[in-house]
């Protein structure tokens, strides 16, 4: 007997994935983790620009549509993007994955003095390859401030690949030459509760007007519990515990021996 297989789907062009231009929610379920990413991330890069001398190489890596670009050649600072496809301002350098081949032209303008990887890396399938074109990409000594979601819905489909710990961090950066520096959990468990109500929907299993009046009513509760919890009225009077939060932060300074 034979047997025949299909071949699965082709995933659509890179240039489908749409992009931020500024660290601003565009969509409920970003309410939380955006400006709380912002904040965090602001901080960060002003201590790590802080240290680079005028003129210093920094690399955007998965620049999108460079939010940060403008802090960045205010200091004085060089500033390279790469990514997988091409901006609509078409201001990227350098066009590759981050776990693929690096183009001959990104290395000869490295090494860089500082990295900023934000938001990029649940979005490459290789992590092994993907730290080992960081490291290489890193000069001795160099920051590399990444970002990324640990609880978050799927997004960028079918290029979503990963929600890593804290731990998933650590092993792959101290295994490509890399310290760890600093290594956030960003988001308590009321921020981890409004994004998932912000996504989650309530529809009835049968046309009863039992199963559709339950739903009509699920649905009123998680609408108005996510506006309770986004303005933080429930924030203020009970403290929600868990081992749940919202997102990676974390310093990675590249080892000079």
């Amino acid at each position: 007997m034979s047997h025949s297989h299909s071949s699965p789907a082709a995933p659509p062009p890179r240039d489908a994935r749409p992009a931020r231009p500024a660290y601003e929610p565009s969509w409920p379920p970003e309410t939380f983790i955006v400006p709380l990413l912002a904040g965090a991330i602001g901080s960060a890069l002003e201590n790590a620009l802080a240290r680079l001398p005028a003129g210093a190489r920094v690399l955007d890596v998965g620049c999108g549509r460079q939010p940060f670009r403008a802090v960045i050649t205010a200091r004085g600072l060089r500033y390279h993007a790469l990514d997988a496809v091409q901006n609509p301002e078409g201001t990227v350098d350098f066009i590759a994955t981050l776990d693929g081949q690096l183009p001959d032209a990104l290395l000869a303008q490295g090494p860089y003095d500082f990295l900023l990887c934000t938001e990029v890396l649940e979005h490459v399938a290789d992590w092994p390859a993907a730290f080992r074109n960081l490291a290489r990409l890193a000069a001795p000594g160099a920051d590399v401030l990444v970002t990324c979601p640990h609880f978050y819905p799927l997004h960028e489909v079918p290029y979503d690949f990963w929600r890593p710990t804290p731990f998933a961090l650590r092993h792959h950066a101290t295994a490509n030459g890399f310290t760890v520096e600093q290594l956030e959990q960003l988001g308590d468990n009321w921020a981890v509760l409004g994004t998932f109500l912000a996504e989650a929907w309530a529809y009835p299993r049968t046309r009863r007007i039992t199963d559709r009046a339950l739903a009509w009513l699920i649905r009123g509760a998680l609408r108005y519990t996510f506006r309770q919890v986004a303005r933080g009225w429930p924030q203020r009077r009970v403290e929600l515990k868990g081992l749940h939060y919202l997102a990676n932060l974390a310093v990675l300074r590249r080892q000079t021996n």
